[in-house]
């Protein structure tokens, strides 16, 4: 037992004394990794400790990182790989790999010296690279003046000892590019002095046009800003005018809204009650302190309508009653959309360029001049002695010789407006080719904003003054693809077609026009027939004092009634021009001067397809009878469908509605019955419309104006304001039941009303009637059910008077050939109505009536049982007379 426990112990002395040993052995076997490692190890030490701030020896690292920069991890990186060299046991590299080596060592301190020249406001362990740049001090001596030619040395010296083979070959190619390129120079140098001063001369357009739009921009900037101050300016003295009138007792009525100045000091006040049962306001101060200009976000202080004042005593609306225009519109994308439409069409072997851009509210129109499709072919060159001169290769030099050239046709761009749209991501795009006006292709692409025109806007502009100084009815549509204002004379037009698919802006649309009128015209000088069948778009207007029928029509019934009563209108109205002897309206008004001047008169219709469901052939006739005759006696007609098809708008209608407004249309073949062509089915909607006048062969894109709710409630509020004159609406009523007496005191223009309200129903009876009678056939019942079926319609009581001056008999004759048919019977002594029958090619039920209506005139004596009827008296001895 003790042998055994001393032999135990024995060994493990024995184990311990063997394990220093053993591990000095281990090192020994291993010392090449353990240095390797040991080398990484102190080169990621290194790094760490120069990149954190709080690391120990501050003062040793900042004047580390002062002297390598960004340098000092180039050197971690060296000593990383000198340890990698070490740990992996690398073999000795060989001549190809110690170039290779000594290359990218070059490039590494070439771009050390690149380093050294940025400063960059950034910290590395706490040190600004601010002050010692990113390089240090070594990348600052080495992006010196003399360290910059060194950096170049190296970067090249580098690319050649990395691939001297690549190297060699390029620098090779590129002595070659060298020469060819002087003897280009030396037999082109006219060319080229010209070529080099036309494209100096390029660049100088290109930059004068762009400094022109961006002083265009600053201008334009500079008058919103001035006139937002004026703008500030006026409510500030408007306000201090209303303080001072009701301080002097000036004030006879309540203002039609409430006029509040802003002061600096005072709490804001409560909103006021209705303006019907609004109290007389509280007198100001005699004095008080001058209102501050209000900010832009406020909104701006009530307006009111002492200032602007017609002829005839009303006072028309202010324009500050109306919101302002938006910010300017926004041009950055420009240039670059222009660059990516030149290099689009020249991927496509069209040479183009871009010749203006005109930046609208929602659209912006490049204009593309074609460049030329040049013809070469290539020439040897020789040299002094005749022989062709060969390139290092021992191929012939040849050069391009310019043997003709010719204009890039407008249907080669016109044709890639599908692959324009795709470069530019816009959802469709316009093509119109060309400009009218100018040589010029546009494209016009959607912005990326749309900016919204106020109407406001509209009527302060030059444009609308100028065409309101020359008289008439002018009324504001919108802006154009340039940004102008577009206001049309709706007295010259003289009659209006709008149409679009729904949602599109037609409404607002009528709107503006109804709004542009009520703003500069007043009751005595303008009248209005508002029809709207969808009973919420023009209801609005029922308060305003313009209405010629009292209410605004809704009823489709009605609308037939109506524009009889227009008609009627204008058949006074030829009357009074024939008396007169003037020619127009015009002329007429300036004869009667201020006595008793005709008012226009403007039908708007809303919505057309609902009145042709109604009355098809009423409605269809009154308007075109309008619209060819009403135009010089002042009254015009403003029609909108949102169903522009054939059977709405019809040839008669297209062929009087000269002027159109087209928005935005689901298809081509309802573009095409608006505008007889395409191109309103790639408008984008909310406002975008094509117009086309009655003097232009091109429709004009406009973006048009927008005319809030709000607005035009505070517009119809300024027209029923208790300041207003008193116009008594029975004078109205009067006047409307005048035309209607003297409508139907006429015979002929009640005949004429009557046969066409009767002509297109009983066409084809009457051809099938005739039919009937040329055959022989005695059966004409089918006809006579046809007649029977046509409804009669209810007219003025006319009866006939007898030669005493009693009538007859107070009911009218309800057949319109009643006059015919006497006229017949005065040429004989008996009159039957098979007679009537075979004479007048009509049924025989109806001859029967008729026999029974000049049996109730006095005509004919009463049925003395057999078929004819003695004639009493010829029709020359009755008189009409009205009930």
């Amino acid at each position: 037992m003790g042998r055994e426990n001393l032999g135990m112990a024995q060994k493990r002395s024995s184990r311990s004394a063997a394990l220093p040993d053993r591990i000095s052995l281990w090192i020994a076997d291993h010392r090449r990794q353990l240095l390797g490692g040991a080398i990484i190890a102190a080169a990621v030490i290194i790094a760490g400790w120069a990149s954190i701030a709080g690391a120990p020896l501050p003062d040793q690292r900042r004047a580390l990182v002062a002297a390598l920069g960004g340098g000092l991890y180039l050197a971690a990186l060296i000593i990383a790989l000198g340890g990698a060299f070490v740990l992996f046991q690398l073999r000795r590299p060989d001549r190809v790999q110690t170039r290779r080596a000594a290359g990218i060592a070059a490039l590494a301190v070439a771009l050390w010296g690149i380093a050294g020249a940025f400063s960059p406001q950034a910290a590395l362990g706490g040190v600004s690279l601010a002050e010692h740049s990113l390089g240090g001090a070594v990348g600052a001596a080495l992006a010196s003046e003399r360290g910059a030619i060194l950096t170049v040395l190296l970067i090249f010296g580098g690319a050649f000892l990395i691939a001297p083979t690549q190297s060699s070959a390029a620098a090779r190619w590129l002595g070659v590019q060298l020469r060819r390129g002087a003897q280009e120079i030396a037999e082109r140098a006219p060319g080229a002095a010209a070529a080099i001063g036309s494209a100096s001369w390029t660049a100088v357009c290109w930059l004068s046009r762009v400094l022109a739009e961006a002083a265009r921009d600053c201008a334009a900037s500079l008058r919103a800003a001035l006139a937002e101050r004026r703008a500030a300016t006026e409510r500030a003295r408007l306000a201090a005018e209303h303080a001072a009138e009701h301080a002097a007792g000036l004030a006879a009525a309540p203002p039609p809204w409430n006029m509040q100045p802003a002061l600096a000091t005072a709490p804001a006040a409560p909103a006021p009650p209705p303006l019907a049962a609004a109290p007389p306001p509280e007198p100001l101060s005699p004095e008080p302190p001058e209102p501050e200009p209000a900010p832009a976000a406020e909104p701006p202080p009530a307006k009111r309508t002492l200032k602007r004042q017609a002829t005839d005593g009303w006072r028309l609306p202010p324009i500050e009653l109306l919101e302002a225009d938006s910010a300017a519109i926004s041009s950055a994308s420009s240039d670059e959309s222009a660059q990516i439409i030149v290099d689009t069409l020249a991927s496509f072997g069209v040479d183009a360029r871009v010749a203006e851009i005109n930046r609208g509210p929602s659209v912006t129109q490049f204009g593309i001049e074609p460049g030329w499709e040049i013809k070469t072919r290539q020439v040897a060159l020789r040299g002094a002695d005749g022989k062709p001169l060969l390139d290092d290769d021992g191929q012939p030099v040849t050069k391009a010789e310019e043997i003709g050239r010719t204009r890039v046709r407008v249907n080669r761009i016109t044709r890639l407006a599908n692959d324009l749209a795709l470069a530019l991501s816009a959802p469709s795009i316009r093509v119109e080719a060309p400009v009218p006006g100018r040589p010029v292709i546009g494209i016009e692409v959607p912005n990326a904003e749309t900016s919204v025109v106020a109407l406001r806007g509209l009527l302060e502009s030059d444009e609308y003054r100028k065409s309101l100084e020359r008289g008439g009815l002018p009324i504001a549509l919108g802006r154009d693809v340039r940004g102008r204002a577009v206001v049309a004379d709706l007295a010259k037009m003289p009659h209006v077609l709008i149409a679009g698919a729904t949602g599109s802006g037609k409404s607002v649309c009528i709107n503006t026009i109804i709004a542009s009128l009520l703003m500069y015209q007043s009751p005595l000088q303008l009248r209005l027939v508002l029809v709207d069948p969808k009973r919420v778009e023009l209801t609005g207007y029922a308060s305003v004092p313009h209405l010629a029928m009292s209410h605004v029509v809704t009823e489709a019934d009605e609308v037939v009634r109506v524009l009889g009563i227009v008609v009627a209108e204008m058949d006074r109205r030829y009357r009074l021009l024939e008396k007169s002897g003037a020619r127009n309206i015009a002329s007429y008004n300036k004869q009667v001067g201020a006595d008793n001047p005709l008012p226009y008169w403007v039908v708007v219709l809303d919505e057309l397809a609902d009145m042709m469901m109604a009355a098809p052939v009423e409605v269809e006739q009154q308007l075109v009878r309008l619209a060819q005759l009403a135009r010089a006696i002042g009254i015009h007609l403003v029609v909108a469908t949102q169903r522009p098809s054939v059977d709405v708008v019809t040839g008669l209608i297209k062929a009087n509605f000269p002027t159109r407004i087209a928005f935005a249309t689901t298809s081509q073949t309802d573009a095409r019955v608006i505008m007889d062509q395409t191109g309103a089915e790639k408008l984008l909607g909310r406002g975008d419309m094509l117009y086309m006048s009655s003097d232009t062969i091109k429709p004009r894109r406009v973006q048009g104006a927008y005319v809030s709710d709000e607005e035009i409630d505070r517009m119809i509020e300024a027209w029923t304001a208790p300041t207003q004159p008193n116009m008594e609406q029975s004078s109205i009523n009067e006047l409307i039941e005048d035309i209607v007496q003297e409508a139907s005191a006429a015979p002929e223009t009640q005949a004429a009303l009557e046969a066409s309200r009767d002509d297109h129903a009983l066409r084809d009876t009457l051809r099938t009637a005739m039919d009937a009678d040329e055959n022989g056939d005695e059966d004409t019942d089918a006809a006579d059910a046809v007649l029977d079926a046509v409804p009669n319609i209810d007219e003025p009581a006319i009866g006939f008077a007898t030669s005493n001056g009693t009538a007859a008999n107070a009911a009218p004759p309800s057949d319109t050939r009643f006059d015919e048919a006497a006229a017949l019977a005065g040429q004989h002594e008996r009159v039957s109505a098979s007679l009537l029958q075979r004479r007048m090619r009509i049924g025989l039920p109806r001859a029967e009536r008729l026999i029974e209506q000049l049996e109730q005139a006095g005509i004919v004596a009463p049925s003395e049982g057999g078929p004819s009827r003695e004639v009493l008296r010829s029709a020359d001895s009755a008189v009409p007379v009205l009930d």
